[in-house]
This record gives C-alpha cells, sequence and structure tokens, in this order.
C-alpha cells in the first residue's frame, strides 16, 4: 500500500509541476544542471529548458539526464532505444510518464541472461521470457514496481520522465 502512495504522490507531483511549466510559472534563465531537491520550495522546470535538453540528447546520442536529484528519489528525462537492455531493479521502483513516440512495454515474466549491473541496484538481460506486452503512446502512465522486469520493443521517437524512488 505504501509503494502505491508514493507511486501516485511522484506521479502527482510530477503532473503538478509540468502543469506549473505549461501555464508559464516555470523557471526564469534556463539551467539544466542536476537541481538538488529542494526541501522547503517547489522546483520548477520550464518548458524551454525541457526542450533543450531533449535536443541536447539526442544531438549527443545520450539517452538519460537526471533533472532532480532527492537521494532516494530523482526524476530523469529519458530516450528509449530499440535495443536498450531489460531490466529488474532490486529496490528501486519507476513511474514513466511517456510524452512523445511510441513503444511496446514488456513487463512482468523473467529476465534472460540476467546479470548484475555494476554500481547501480539493476540485473540487465537479454530478453524477457513471459512478460505482458502493452502498446505505450504519449500520455500514458507506466509503474513499475522492484523485482518487475520491465523493457520496450517497437520504440519509435519514445521519450518519458522517469520518476524513480526508493521503497527499502
Amino acid at each position: 500500500m505504501r509503494i502505491v502512495l508514493f507511486t501516485v504522490i511522484g506521479a502527482v507531483a510530477l503532473f503538478g509541476m509540468w502543469g506549473a511549466v505549461a501555464r508559464g510559472q516555470g523557471s526564469q534563465g534556463g539551467s539544466t544542471a542536476v537541481q538538488q531537491a529542494p526541501t522547503e520550495k517547489a522546483a520548477y522546470f520550464a518548458n524551454e529548458d525541457l526542450q533543450s535538453i531533449w535536443k541536447d540528447l539526442e544531438a549527443r546520442q545520450v539517452i538519460n539526464k537526471r533533472v532532480l536529484e532527492g537521494g532516494s528519489y530523482s526524476i530523469n528525462i529519458r530516450i528509449v532505444k530499440e535495443g536498450d537492455a531489460p531490466l529488474v531493479h532490486a529496490k528501486s521502483a519507476d513511474v514513466w510518464v511517456m510524452t512523445a513516440g511510441t513503444a511496446i512495454a514488456i513487463t512482468g515474466g523473467q529476465l534472460v541472461g540476467a546479470q548484475k549491473r555494476p554500481n547501480v541496484d539493476d540485473e540487465a538481460g537479454s530478453s524477457i521470457r513471459g512478460g505482458v506486452e502493452r502498446a505505450l503512446k504519449p500520455g500514458d502512465v507506466l509503474y513499475i514496481p522492484p523485482g518487475v522486469a520491465h523493457g520496450f520493443k517497437d520504440v519509435k521517437g519514445f521519450r518519458a520522465f522517469l520518476i524513480r524512488f526508493d521503497t527499502n
């Protein structure tokens, strides 16, 4: 129950932040550095800053930019590519908020060829056996609890906000 509550809070916070950006209440000046999560004020991200980050990631062929670091949680701008390895996180949950493109999410089942990745709580594999497939489009939200295999296929222009938080 606690995990679901944190997931809902995280998704609401992200949508609230995005709504503030859309209403023009975002930050002035356009910093794209990783911001430490404030504890006594809100954090805002202007749409023009986010668009600059997307363009920079694409130009450099980089798939991730952390925009808010909270220690046990983070908000990342993510580009998913066809062929990215499926993962299982031991202690963290993901909330994916898709903003552009399409893909098929594969969740559950068994991670094939699982190998522990260094310095993270992840295992990566070559594929997922027996998972559930679901089409994703802009506006969709996908929650992945710890221990659940997840990956993507048929990826076309996949952009998302990824909220990751520790559950243990």
